[in-house]
């Protein structure tokens, strides 16, 4: 064992005065696209948490969520005047919890909104959506911390689900389904203001989040904070 661990380190330090020699004819210097300079940049951020309101369903919104990444990976691209254009990769989730006393009903892959059973108690019915997402948004410097901007966001949304519980009397009812049709691509306009690094945003979407003939047609309106964009 000790014979080993000599090679391993011998083969480390090998590597090592390898690299060095390698080093004045080989080296990439990735700080230029790094930086918030003019031009191309690599670029990450968009940190969103938001509260989701729908036109064609009665929503919670104090308690229907938007949680976001607006680029996990991207580019930007920056000019002379204060104008910003960045585009990337991102995710989403999003979730739609109903008010009142209605809740989801699954009924063989179709999907309704009805009344809770009499005397149901601790009522929780809501839909989550899973989304990667593609933004391309435009911002303009006004001030000198502060910046509008705006945008198409298109949604892959890969993945929804289903959940409804609450309680009658002592017994807890829970009913979870993943077998619900989200659209495949929507397309989302996003747009806010910023100071600094924190800002708020809004997002409609013309879209209906769910395939009409398999569930409620209803279409989102959000709004929230956005950090680090």
């Amino acid at each position: 064992m000790k014979k080993f661990f000599a090679l391993l380190l011998c083969v480390i330090a090998c590597q090592g005065a390898w690299a060095h020699d390698k080093d004045e004819y080989i080296q990439v210097d990735w700080y230029p696209l790094c930086t918030d300079s003019v031009g191309w940049n690599i670029y990450t951020g968009g940190f969103v948490i938001g509260w989701n309101n729908a036109n064609g369903i009665d929503v919670n919104m104090a308690r229907s969520i938007d949680i976001g990444w607006l680029n996990v990976i991207g580019a930007k691209f920056k000019t002379r005047y204060g104008q910003r254009i960045t585009m990337g990769v991102g995710i989403d989730w999003r979730n739609y919890r109903l008010d009142g006393g209605c809740q989801f009903v699954d009924d063989g892959g179709m999907l309704s909104v009805g009344a809770y059973p009499d005397g149901a108690t601790n009522r929780l019915s809501r839909v989550k959506v899973f989304s990667l997402t593609m933004p391309l948004l435009l911002r303009q410097r006004l001030f000198s911390t502060v910046d509008i901007f705006a945008g198409p966001v298109v949604n892959f949304n890969v993945h929804a689900s289903v959940l409804t519980q609450y309680k009658m009397g002592d017994e807890k009812i829970k009913v979870s389904h993943t077998g619900i049709h989200p659209v495949p691509v929507t397309v989302d306009i996003l747009g806010g203001v910023k100071w600094k690094f924190i800002g708020a945003y809004v997002r409609y979407s013309p879209c209906h989040v769910l395939q009409e003939r398999y569930a409620p047609a209803f279409t989102p309106f959000t709004t929230g904070i956005i950090m680090g964009f």
